[in-house]
């Protein structure tokens, strides 16, 4: 079973990455497509971010964003593994693939990206599964897929948790998980809880 990941980075304009399928629980990027978003591109239907967060100490640990106990809740048991020279922000990855058929991979994506940006590349037809979700522990968001407009082992989010600064959780499940025909609630799950540590260690 091959996945993807969804991951974004900041140079002269925000590059978002596509999602190509890969080796099972190992999310991999693919081509990017250049995007902006500001100013009069901006569509209107943006939601804005009405409390700012500032997650400084998770650009340096990254996989405190979901602690012992939430990881738990997830049914993980195996050790995250950080990784702070991603061009695409500070990452963390609970690969527990072969234990119970799921791996999620979080990322602090750098700053200038946005939830503006995934809306704009709607706008131009980027994602065939698109949906808003108002209340990610009081941030907005939007789960996505860029292949499928029904997502199938495999799901990603992007919360704003600034309007210059988005989060993306992914989630690549095993197919013969019960959550493999719909693992958008595990990665809304797995979100909800890290957005909820970072207000609270803000």
């Amino acid at each position: 079973m091959k996945y993807c990941k969804l991951a974004m980075m900041l140079s002269v304009v925000v590059l978002v990455t596509g999602c190509s399928r890969d080796v099972a629980g190992r999310p991999s990027p693919s081509a990017s497509v250049p995007s902006s978003a500001s100013g009069a591109d901006e569509s209107p239907n943006v939601p804005k971010v009405a409390q700012p967060l500032d997650p400084a100490r998770y650009r340096e640990q990254p996989c405190a964003a979901l602690t012992a106990d939430q990881v738990s809740q997830l049914g993980i048991t195996t050790q995250p593994k950080p990784d702070l020279e991603s061009k695409f922000g500070p990452s963390c990855e609970w690969n527990a693939f072969d234990e119970i058929g799921i791996t999620i991979h979080a990322t602090l994506l750098t700053i200038g990206s946005s939830l503006a940006n995934v809306y704009k590349q709607h706008d131009q037809g980027q994602w065939p599964f698109f949906e808003p979700v108002e209340d990610i522990s009081g941030y907005p968001g939007v789960l996505l897929d860029s292949l499928d407009a029904q997502p199938k082992g495999k799901c990603q989010l992007v919360v704003g948790l600034r309007d210059d600064l988005a989060y993306s959780v992914q989630v690549s499940v095993d197919p013969d998980s019960k959550d493999y025909a719909n693992p958008c609630p595990v990665v809304r799950k797995a979100t909800e809880m890290a957005v909820s540590t970072m207000k609270a260690g803000t």
